[in-house]
């Protein structure tokens, strides 16, 4: 099994990034290291070490401190005992189920508020998204899929003409941990994904609020079912390489 150590050392070389020669600030740091926990180089469970980063980076350990303290602010890190950081963890089921219930509640809001405000243009990005999708999907490009995802929902969050709504959406999704689905996500997910959103246009398009509530509704429980799969499938790769020790 691959120790704490040795797993720092395979992602280094993602991290080598030259910022001698720029003005750094904490938000650039903050941006390269929260993209590298997105992206899964940075790992749940991962130590940050100043020293080590700010080396990689070739920066003073100013910025990266700052950047890990806003990690651990935005829920991206946590406290490792007596003094380090790390990754957070993976959601536990509970955590999990709880964001996802509000998520599905809040977003179905947003769908069926989004049927009586679209407009012919946000109906055209959403289809040319759905595209996108499925050649990304053929090129087995899950990353891009994930980031046209997010685009998706965010159009109809910001159709739905409520800032409130929206607000609170974007709240939900920095404080949660909908971010490692990425980390976690397969290809038949995503596939089932892209689907669901062309189901979800397909009621917008017809102004059926009932259906487009329902069905986003829906295709929030799928994601939560399988990320709640993917998360005990992870766990028991982890019992077992314990007990193989």
């Amino acid at each position: 099994m691959i120790n704490n150590t040795q797993f720092e050392e395979s992602t280094e070389h993602k991290l080598k990034i030259d910022l001698s020669d720029k003005e750094v600030t904490r938000d650039k740091v903050y941006s390269i290291l929260s993209k590298a926990i997105f992206r899964g180089d940075l790992k749940p469970g991962q130590r940050l070490v100043e020293s080590k980063l700010a080396k990689l980076m070739k920066v003073s350990r100013t910025p990266i401190r700052e950047a890990i303290i806003e990690l651990v602010q935005k829920g991206l890190a946590v406290p490792s005992p007596p003094r380090g950081v790390k990754v957070a963890p993976l959601p536990t089921t509970e955590g999990l189920t709880e964001f996802y219930d509000i998520n599905s509640v809040l977003r179905g809001l947003a769908a069926r508020k989004a049927v009586r405000n679209i407009t012919p243009l946000q109906i055209k990005h959403l289809q040319e998204i759905i595209l996108q999708s499925e050649q990304s999907l053929k090129e087995g490009s899950l990353k891009e899929i994930f980031k046209l995802n997010k685009k998706f929902h965010q159009i109809i969050e910001k159709s739905c003409n409520n800032k409130e709504l929206a607000f609170l959406l974007d709240d939900i999704y920095k404080r949660s941990r909908e971010r490692f689905s990425e980390i976690l996500s397969r290809k038949k997910r995503q596939k089932e994904s892209i689907d669901e959103h062309r189901i979800i246009l397909e009621a917008l398009i017809k102004k059926d609020e009932e259906l487009a509530e329902r069905l986003m509704k829906k295709h929030i429980e799928n994601g939560k079912e399988d990320l709640l799969q993917q998360i005990e499938l992870q766990e028991n790769i982890s019992v077992k390489n314990s007990d193989s020790e």
